[in-house]
């Protein structure tokens, strides 16, 4: 079936790029509907798109893997059905089934008119009480889904849909229903999902969350419970970032990787264009011609590909099994982690490696590079006004909690490899950053300490900073 066909080369890149599509389905029911737009994309199994029914968008949904699309749509159809029938806000489904002329699953939903995603709300706000209030509505939501018998596994911002006063939940694929109302301990489980996506996780902000969710099942709220929850939702974004960095190493909607006989890359989606096509077909061309710097057993070079500042990092890897644990290779993976975390730290564009000869193979690595001033000249500098002093050092004493609770040691950060760049911290040098094996707060107090003692030779900037980490309980 050639619609079939096309349908499973579409990818995450049509998300990027915004590419238009052009896919007509005649539904049962319905009529016409013509796909012009991906949203979102899991290549070979099922797309989300946009679509025009008559003078009306709607959103459908096509399920086509060649083994499993029936469980998928059964899934997904009835998880959102599940909303409806248990009377949560939801889009109506327009309609589900089989189209046999086409050979692919679809469930089409009502489009919800001037509507944003709940993470584009929540980043729109950026007074903290103004965003603790939308959070508490969004908390009512989840409460009310808990009440009705239901569970969201897949607890995320992407799921919910913010307009007006009304909330929208999405995505039934992840959507279990119960015949009562959830336990307690399987409630406050399912908040600490949602919890789990904020970086830092603050003791402030989870108190009051928490308070809020029993404020709407009318329970009496336990000092207890908020340190259980930090602890929890901790743990399930360890989880979720060890699941993260083990998807850096295949294909999917965030990499893709090209293998040929002697040579192997990953690309990341989000920011790979044909501009970085040269350098990663040949990086040692590139590096013929250019002077670097080397740092622990790495060579670094600055370049630039068509006026963009990038850097590019060079070194051996021995033997197939083992390259993943070369040190091109560790800063990949601890640059993701970062980004995932919201971290500021050169963004990884794509790692390649080149066989040379038997077991001995080459790594390269291109990251963007950042514009800004050292974390030293910054704080030193008497142009630089105190109150975005105050405001970067709470930024850079954040960082740290996220990497602390995340379990992340930041051994070797410095007043020299930390750049600010509108305000922001951006982390560079990020080889020594890698997750604890036994975490240690000891061991992460330990680091604070070396940290601060950088910062020696100027007393009231290492006050404030000592200050910020007070404010975090890193002191």
């Amino acid at each position: 079936m050639p619609i079939k066909n096309n349908l499973s080369e579409i990818n995450q890149d049509y998300v990027k790029a915004g590419k238009p599509i052009s896919f007509s389905f005649d539904v049962p029911s319905l009529g016409i509907i013509c796909c012009t737009r991906v949203l979102r994309a899991i290549q070979g199994k099922r797309i989300t798109c946009l679509g025009d029914f008559g003078s009306h968008k709607v959103i459908a949904k096509l399920f086509f893997h060649s083994r499993r699309a029936k469980n998928h749509w059964q899934r997904s159809y009835k998880g959102c059905h599940k909303f409806i029938e248990r009377s949560i806000t939801a889009p109506n489904i327009l309609f589900s089934g089989y189209l046999h002329e086409y050979g692919v699953y679809m469930i089409v939903f009502e489009y919800i008119e001037n509507a944003v995603r709940f993470y584009e709300a929540l980043a729109s706000v950026q007074d903290e009480d103004q965003k603790q209030e939308l959070l508490n509505r969004l908390i009512g939501c989840l409460a009310r889904h808990h009440q009705q018998g239901i569970i969201q596994y897949d607890m995320h911002m992407g799921n919910f849909l913010l307009k007006g006063k009304k909330i929208y939940s999405l995505d039934g694929d992840h959507v279990r229903s119960f015949k009562g109302p959830i336990t307690k301990s399987r409630s406050l489980t399912n908040l600490c999902k949602l919890l789990s996506n904020f970086f830092p996780l603050l003791k402030a902000r989870v108190l009051e969350s928490y308070q809020a969710y029993c404020s709407a099942r009318e329970w009496d709220p336990r000092e207890k419970d908020t340190r259980k929850l930090i602890g929890i939702a901790s743990g399930m974004r360890k989880r979720r970032l060890a699941k993260n960095v083990r998807k850096m190493y295949r294909s999917g909607s965030s990499f893709s990787v090209f293998k040929t006989s002697g040579y192997y890359s990953i690309r990341n989606r989000s920011i790979w264009n044909d501009r970085f096509k040269a350098i990663s077909d040949h990086p040692e061309l590139i590096i013929a011609q250019t002077s670097g710097e080397q740092l622990d057993g790495v060579h670094k070079y600055h370049l630039s590909i068509d006026d963009v500042p990038v850097t590019l990092y060079s070194a051996r890897a021995f033997g197939f099994y083992l390259r993943r644990f070369g040190v091109v290779s560790r800063i990949w993976r601890n640059a993701l982690r970062l980004n995932r975390l919201e971290i500021h730290t050169p963004r990884p564009v794509a790692i390649i490696e080149k066989r040379k000869r038997l077991m001995i193979w080459r790594a390269f690595l291109i990251v963007e590079s950042w514009e800004g001033v050292v974390a030293q000249d910054f704080f030193l500098s008497n142009s630089v006004p105190e109150r975005d002093k105050h405001i970067v050092a709470e930024r850079i004493a954040n960082a740290f909690l996220v990497m602390q609770q995340t379990g992340i040691a930041i051994r070797g950060v410095c007043s020299t490899n930390i750049l600010i760049s509108d305000l922001e911290p951006v982390f560079l040098d990020v080889l020594p950053f890698a997750p604890s094996i036994f975490s240690s707060r000891s061991g992460f107090f330990n680091s604070i300490q070396e940290f601060l003692q950088g910062w020696d030779h100027a007393s009231e900037v290492r006050r404030l900073f000592h200050e910020k980490l007070k404010e975090v309980d890193l002191i």
